[in-house]
């Protein structure tokens, strides 16, 4: 039997006001390339060489030049948004994250959303039109954003992207209108473990308990008999198939899921099919990212259930089926109109995204909540969950990465 409190992506916790900030003051507009100075010529106008006022010109031309060089320059890369106040001034992911491998001849290729990513080299991206990364811990998070010269944001830059300019309780508005950010979404659990592993569940949200609201099946002689062999046989199957992903300290069968997962139907690896692919993403990339301060990538730290939660509860809250649920998850910058003052999209709702925080405390955070919660742990940009550690993954736990601006 599973445990009751299993099926959130995020148990309660007391919802936390972040700081507020004013608006960023205006970018000053660059300045257009000067006009050359015309060389002499019989038909162009007389010959001023030698005099002081057209020498002077022509050294503000060039130094007026010089600026507009730097001034080229963006603060953030292209996938990122400038954010900046009298108090701070940072780039931000434009969308939630996702992840590339990066594979042992230096290529990289698209990482599989609903896996894992323990003992996997992988790092961040941010892109329209992709399902976001879920089953990623905060610490595994913090070191993808920094193999991509990037860091993880802390909840105060993350609120004050989220709420924007004016301070808005959700992206669009101080009130919440269900549905223009990714809030009313399937139950992703219901779906695949059954409506009584809901009902079971007291804290589990609004949304998913009206999910579990299935009518009853009560029956009598042989009828029931076989309704109950039946509903024992099925969660025989899916006890089985969620245990074939619990995670093992000697040998992880998450690692060989995931292994599986990155090969082709015809048995050849990914490796091979996205190599051309990945050389030319991993050249855009590196042109597109002004930091240039990558730390040298490294395979993804292992998680450990937390010792309150059962193994089967773990291994049912990883499972990848739970990502591949149609209808739950959506993808990034789907929903248009949940963008920020700031140009920031899905900032509530679609997937939890962890936040820096500091690693001597017992629980990490994570903000904004899922695409079936926005408002349990208060409201909107206002959402924050604190009851998992540091290193704690499930299917609902994302993030997005930010950076010092240049």
């Amino acid at each position: 039997m599973v445990s009751a409190a299993v099926f959130l992506g995020a148990c309660a916790a007391t919802p936390q006001v972040g700081v507020q900030h004013a608006a960023p003051l205006p970018r000053a507009p660059q300045h257009a390339e000067q006009n050359a100075v015309a060389q002499n010529s019989p038909n162009s106008a007389p010959n001023n060489e030698g005099n002081p006022a057209t020498t002077q010109d022509a050294s503000a031309n060039d130094d007026d030049d010089e600026d507009t060089d730097e001034s080229d320059e963006s603060p953030c890369s292209d996938d990122m948004v400038l954010l900046d106040d009298d108090a701070r001034r940072f780039c931000i992911d434009r969308y939630e994250a996702s992840l590339v491998e990066v594979l042992d001849d230096g290529t990289e290729a698209p990482y599989p959303h609903y896996m894992p990513v323990d003992g996997h080299v992988v790092r961040a991206k941010s892109e329209p039109g992709v399902f976001p990364q879920g089953y990623i811990s905060e610490v595994q998070a913090a070191d993808a954003c920094a193999a991509s010269g990037k860091r993880l944001c802390n909840y105060d830059e993350w609120q004050m992207a989220c709420m924007g300019p004016s301070k808005t309780t959700f992206p669009y508005g101080n009130d919440r209108q269900p549905g223009v950010c990714h809030d009313t979404g399937k139950s992703a659990v219901g779906a695949v473990f059954g409506a009584k592993a809901l009902a079971s569940s007291p804290s589990s949200s609004p949304q998913e308990r009206s999910a579990s609201r299935a009518p009853s099946n009560k029956g009598k002689g042989k009828h029931a008999d076989r309704t109950k062999v039946r509903a024992a046989e099925s969660k025989k199957k899916r006890v089985s198939r969620a245990e074939s992903h619990a995670p093992s300290r000697t040998k992880s069968p998450q690692l060989k899921a995931a292994s599986q997962a990155m090969k082709s139907p015809s048995g050849s690896s990914d490796k091979t099919r996205h190599t051309s692919q990945a050389r030319q993403t991993s050249q855009t990339n590196k042109k597109a990212n002004v930091h240039d301060t990558r730390k040298p990538v490294k395979a993804a730290k292992l998680s450990v259930r937390p010792l309150s939660v059962d193994p089967s509860v773990w291994a049912h809250l990883n499972d990848p089926a739970l990502g591949q649920v149609e209808g739950a998850l959506a993808r990034t910058g789907e929903h248009d109109e949940c963008i920020s003052g700031y140009g920031v999209y899905d900032m509530v709702g679609n997937i939890h995204e962890w936040v820096a925080t500091d690693p001597r405390l017992l629980y990490g955070t994570f903000a904004g909540g899922y695409y079936l919660d926005t408002t349990q742990n208060g409201p909107g940009c206002r959402y924050k969950t604190r009851a998992h550690g540091h290193d704690y993954h499930d299917y609902s736990t994302g993030f997005r990465c930010c950076a010092d601006a240049r």
